[in-house]
């Protein structure tokens, strides 16, 4: 995720730290709640029985009203916007059905990453239902394209849409720039329906129906929906159509209860924000995770080996990655057909096979990140002030370098793009990451002129041009980067939401914070602060390789255990501490139990010497 470190808060292991404390320079609080937003906070406690923390961190997330705040907290399916709302999906309900009746060639055409293979499987086992409930010969297939081949219907992808000889292509997480492929379809007589949610840029495709929230002339109540989330909603609409009733049948009802886990896995995996619907998409797509039957899901939980219910950060970073890495080191079909199987024994070779490919996934990834660093750093010698990086090398996996852009921003929080040169083609095909406030598919649609194919959103996209011209783009991209960050600071800082008491860090507490989850773009986790505190117990180090650190740090009359994930190389700075100095600490509150007692932790995010906090 752009701007967000692997346990969505920020770290200091891998930034740079002018006074080498193993603290960040900039400790940016949010704004002290105004008199009104006081008064807010004081009725949101009073009237749904909250710590006063956790009134505070609502007013602060914008949620003044107890009506507001009751919305916030229930993420229910209710609160999930009516599909038929949607533009075209009328035409796209109604298509579908005429294919059905007809029993003709359905052909599904997705995309290689987490929520086009999500997408596409979810509208898949949908139709697989819809075939038993109807009893039709209507056939149906499932495409996903070979990452080399690029993203989208390139025209590899349309020669293998085109073997499949189908009535009716819909295209699901991507098409919404396609003119030229869905020209040539409507011309050879296949309909087709455009399922997607990435910006449109110029007219709307050619096709039957282009169900898309982000149209100018779209009136749905919430753009930003992932493919997966889109889908979800196009087999909801032909759940009522088939249910003749707003309510739909046992059946399907059973069906989208659990189809939801695809749609949540999307929406969790494609950077969008977790607000709004997509807020109800993840947490109830978690829900139906923790708890599916699908053989394909139950071996992917099973090979993660998770600690507890799976969570927003073990699908972005450890379930997500499996998926992704068979595009990226093996067959992406690999991938469709784990989440199509109904065989466990099938799903669980897959699941291992996936496995195998991410830890292959991850060496190539160190490789290549440890190159593009270099470039990173011999850009801002020559010029410190640069806002933003194209970095490229013809020795890179084409798979790998979409992880390796997240990774420099995280570090360098510039915007980053990061491009495999394929030499005998002659052009540079990869990925970018963005940071607030620099639009990523705007900037490269402001220069699509020297692009062969872009596409993608804010915070993520995909780019291919002509090698030669990548000289000339770096440094066009560059400028744009200057004027739109001219005011950004990326030296790193860490974010935190509010200084609270130890007393305030109750085992209440945070039971209230999770019902703040799912965390992420959007929604991050919120962080904490105690200044000035003491450390009670001589910081130790803990771990089978001896990599993180714990102590007790004291603040008044309270005393609770900090955790220092991967900060054992800060275990001097803290013992200095510990002989007489004082400690402002920013963390996130967890809790933790041990023989049936459980107790308040502090993960620690980051620390500087004590002070009275600066805000």
């Amino acid at each position: 995720m752009a701007g967000a470190s692997t346990r969505f808060g920020w770290r200091t292991t891998k930034m740079a730290n002018p006074d080498n404390t193993g603290v960040l320079s900039r400790w940016n609080f949010a704004a002290p709640l105004s008199p009104v937003q006081l008064q807010a906070q004081a009725l949101l406690c009073r009237e749904l029985n909250l710590t006063a923390a956790s009134g505070r961190l609502l007013v602060r997330r914008g949620f003044e009203t107890p009506a507001q705040a009751d919305v916030f907290f229930q993420r229910r399916f209710d609160q999930l916007h009516d599909p038929a709302l949607l533009p075209d999906i009328g035409a796209a309900v109604q298509r579908i059905a005429a294919a059905v009746e007809k029993s003709q060639r359905i052909v599904l055409f997705g995309d290689y990453d987490v929520d086009g293979i999500t997408a596409t499987a979810l509208l898949h086992r949908f139709f697989n239902v819809l075939k038993k409930r109807t009893r039709s010969s209507f056939v149906v297939e499932s495409l996903v394209p070979d990452r080399k081949d690029g993203y989208g219907l390139t025209p590899a992808a349309v020669e293998m849409v085109r073997r499949k000889k189908p009535d009716l292509l819909i295209t699901l997480d991507n098409g919404i720039s396609a003119h030229t492929a869905l020209d040539a379809f409507h011309e050879a007589g296949i309909d087709c329906i455009v399922v997607d949610h990435h910006h449109l840029h110029g007219e709307l495709p050619r096709a039957l129906a282009v169900i898309n929230p982000k149209r100018p002339d779209s009136t749905y109540p919430f753009n930003e929906l992932c493919g997966a989330g889109i889908s979800f909603k196009l087999a909801w609409a032909l759940a009522v159509h088939y249910s003749q009733d707003k309510r739909v049948t046992p059946d399907f009802k059973t069906f989208l209860l659990d189809a939801v886990a695809l749609a949540g896995m999307g929406t969790l995996a494609d950077v969008v924000p977790l607000v709004g619907e997509n807020r109800v998409l993840a947490h109830q797509g978690l829900v139906a995770l923790n708890k599916s039957q699908m053989p394909g899901l139950r071996a992917l939980l099973e090979t993660a080996a998770l600690r507890g219910p799976a969570k927003a950060f073990d699908v972005g970073f450890r379930i997500g990655p499996r998926l992704n890495a068979a595009g990226r080191c093996g067959e992406v079909s690999e991938a469709l057909e784990l989440l199509l199987t109904e065989d466990s024994g099938r799903a669980m070779e897959l699941a291992q096979q996936l496995n195998d490919y991410n830890a292959e996934r991850q060496a190539i990834q160190k490789q290549i990140a440890d190159q593009a660093r270099e470039q990173v750093l011999r850009t801002l010698s020559e010029a410190p002030h640069s806002r933003a990086f194209v970095l490229a090398s013809d020795e890179w996996h084409h798979g790998i370098v979409g992880i390796v852009a997240s990774r420099i921003v995280d570090e360098f929080r510039r915007p980053a793009l990061v491009l495999s040169i394929d030499r005998e083609k002659q052009v540079a095909r990869g990925s970018g990451r963005s940071v607030r406030g620099f639009h990523l598919a705007e900037a490269l649609n402001a220069h699509g002129s020297m692009l062969l194919t872009h596409g993608g959103h804010a915070a993520a996209a995909g780019l291919s041009l002509h090698s030669g011209n990548l000289a000339a783009f770096r440094e066009a991209f560059h400028a744009t980067a200057q004027t739109l960050l001219k005011d950004h600071d990326p030296s790193p800082y860490i974010g935190i939401d509010e200084s609270v008491p130890l007393a305030e860090v109750s085992q209440k507490f945070c039971v209230e914070l999770e019902k703040f989850e799912p965390f992420g773009m959007g929604n991050p986790r919120p962080v904490f602060a105690v200044s000035g505190a003491s450390i009670s117990s001589p910081p130790r180090l803990m771990g089978k390789g001896e990599e993180h650190v714990n102590f007790y740090v004291r603040d008044g009359k309270v005393s609770l255990r900090v955790i220092g994930w991967n900060m054992a190389t800060h275990l001097s700075a803290l013992t200095d501490l510990n002989r007489g100095g004082l400690i402002d600490i920013a963390f996130r509150p967890q809790t933790s139990s041990f023989r049936g007692e459980t107790s308040v932790e502090l993960v620690m995010e980051a620390f500087r010497a004590g002070s009275v906090i600066r805000k």
